[in-house]
């Protein structure tokens, strides 16, 4: 989310801060990257899935196939 290629909890801080705030900085490249479900919208489950992701209770990220 923060565009340096990696994930990790600066983007789990930087999608809590836009779910908390709204966040109006975020680039459109910057939204995409947040929604992590891939259905249009950043919502609290793509959250969920980050943080499950950098708990390593999930492998991948993205929409469930």
């Amino acid at each position: 989310i923060n565009g340096d290629k990696t994930v990790d909890m600066t983007d789990l801080s930087l999608l809590s801060l836009y779910l908390l705030e709204g966040n109006d900085d975020f680039t459109s490249a910057q939204l995409s990257a947040a929604d992590i479900e891939g259905n249009g919208k950043i919502e609290l489950s793509d959250l969920a899935m980050l943080r499950r992701y950098l708990s390593k209770r999930i492998d991948t990220l993205g929409p469930k196939k």
